[in-house]
């Protein structure tokens, strides 16, 4: 068995393949990354706190970094902002207008810069999106974001379509966290292959 392991790995990684979180573009020196509050100067209010923690997830999942609860600890400190957020109405049925789904778009900015002043990376301008349905015909159960999601198919027959509306929405704006956090990394800290 070792036999095959090792050349199948000198393989992988001679092609440019690696594990995630295996190394960094940032300077050696930079070890410890200071994320504050996100500013978010959209009217969804949860999205700061949100945001701000599922960057810290994102960057400490790896050990790549340190995420530090201080600044005067930092080598880097990472800015993010909410721009706005839009939504538009996705479907509707078609003897009432009433809105079946949305898509809800998250415009973001962001840039790593160290503690003395000079910008590492930067993205001042990005958007990531998701859709989400607003009554029970609309939400898959089965999909995976459902599955994975805060309520089961179980209570989904007893809420109301503002409720469930709500609920997806609430969801959605976790989902789009994570995928922020995941770009915000993937530019700013793991390495281009």
């Amino acid at each position: 068995m070792k036999r095959l392991l090792i050349p199948i790995l000198v393989l992988l990684t001679s092609c440019g393949y690696s594990f995630q979180g295996s190394g960094s573009v940032l300077p050696p020196d930079v070890r410890n990354i200071y994320i504050p509050l996100v500013d978010n100067y959209s009217t969804e209010r949860a999205l700061s706190n949100l945001l701000t923690e599922s960057l810290r997830d994102r960057f400490e999942r790896f050990g790549v970094v340190t995420v530090v609860d201080d600044i005067s600890q930092a080598d880097a400190v990472l800015r993010a902002k909410v721009l706005r957020v839009k939504r538009d109405t996705r479907t509707v049925t078609s003897n009432t207008d009433i809105a079946q789904s949305f898509d809800t778009v998250i415009f973001l900015g962001a840039e790593l810069r160290r503690v003395t002043g000079p910008v590492l990376w930067r993205n001042p301008n990005f958007q990531v999106s998701r859709d989400f349905g607003t009554s029970s015909s609309e939400v898959v159960a089965s999909s995976a974001d459902f599955v994975g999601s805060t309520f089961g198919s179980s209570s989904l027959a007893r809420l109301d379509s503002k409720e469930i509306s709500r609920r997806q929405e609430g969801e959605t704006f976790r989902l789009l966290a994570d995928e922020v956090a995941k770009k915000i990394y993937d530019e700013a800290v793991a390495p281009d292959f």
